[in-house]
């Protein structure tokens, strides 16, 4: 795979990675000055419908690289490696392809064939310095390898070389689900008093949360863990100051959002449970309507 290194750019791909990550908390997310500016265009032969899309329904989506030649990836935070599949309109089995590999990324796209991957063209990578990305190189060399992919399970997937072997690792990011307006029914197993009324957005994408405690209004911000499918904390919660009747239910479910380590849906996407690091469940919620999240 050539890698085109870009000095500056007019367009940003930050938008098109699709999960929060801590990359976007930190200050560090991708710049004028380090980011694609374009993907490979589709040459008009591969936009046939002899392939449907229903070829690229395993990829897509945002992924956490866990393991890059069968070594594991145990770097967490800003620096873990990942990879975005998008699907390109009008392209029936064309998907792009949006590598972060501990340091900078890669913008390119490929040819869906079956479980066959061909390369589209060159990949673009923008040009950054880093002294804390040890697996930026075997990353860039192992995409460029890419000729197939196997799925290993619901939420794993393999891509590999054209003999077979297993180049990288991929766990999906399983958080989408959690976008949108939820009010909390129990905490601590606690059920939750309808006069407290604790209700909150979360956005994941874009790193967010805001609500009502249960008296104050309360803002913060989302970090994914990449080192879990399903890791995601809390942090910089903040709230306003006002007294309540409610003030010990709010105490206890702020005391409780600060200790998730982890989200799973419940019966149903409409229904989430946030547990703690050793798997105690700390907070259930249900989906409402944003308009149902009162902030005064």
């Amino acid at each position: 795979m050539k890698l085109v290194s870009l000095f500056a750019s007019a367009l940003t791909i930050a938008a098109l990675v699709s999960s929060c990550n801590v990359i976007k908390k930190s200050g560090t997310s991708v710049t004028d000055s380090n980011a694609p500016v374009k993907t490979t265009p589709v040459k008009p032969s591969d936009k046939t419908s002899a392939y449907d899309e229903s070829q690229i329904a395993p990829l897509m989506g945002s992924w956490s690289v866990t393991a890059i030649n069968g070594q594991n990836v145990v770097i967490n935070g800003e620096n873990h490696p990942q990879i975005s599949f998008k699907s390109i309109p009008d392209a029936k089995t064309a998907i792009m392809v949006i590598g972060f590999n501990g340091c900078n990324y890669l913008n390119g796209s490929w040819i869906v064939r079956g479980s066959k991957l061909e390369p589209n063209g060159e990949f673009i990578s923008s040009l950054k310095a880093c002294h804390d990305a040890p697996y930026e190189t075997a990353f860039n060399q192992a995409l460029g390898k890419v000729a197939s992919y196997s799925i290993v399970d619901n939420n794993n997937i393999s891509l590999n070389a054209a003999d077979g072997t297993a180049l990288m690792n991929l766990r999906k990011r399983n958080l989408s689900f959690l976008n949108g307006a939820w009010q909390v029914t129990t905490i601590q197993g606690t059920p939750v008093p309808a006069s407290a009324a604790v209700k909150v957005v979360i956005d994941v994408d874009e790193c967010k949360i805001h609500g009502n405690a249960g008296c104050n209004v309360l803002n913060g911000t989302v970090v994914v863990n990449l080192d879990k499918g399903d890791g995601i904390e809390f942090k910089d919660l903040a709230t306003t100051r006002m007294m309540c009747p409610n003030m010990a239910t709010e105490q206890a479910f702020l005391l409780a959002l600060e200790q998730v380590d982890t989200c799973v849906e419940g019966d149903s996407a409409d229904q989430a449970i946030m547990k703690d690091s050793d798997g105690k469940q700390l907070l259930t919620l249900i989906r409402i309507s944003p308009d149902q999240v009162g902030e005064e």
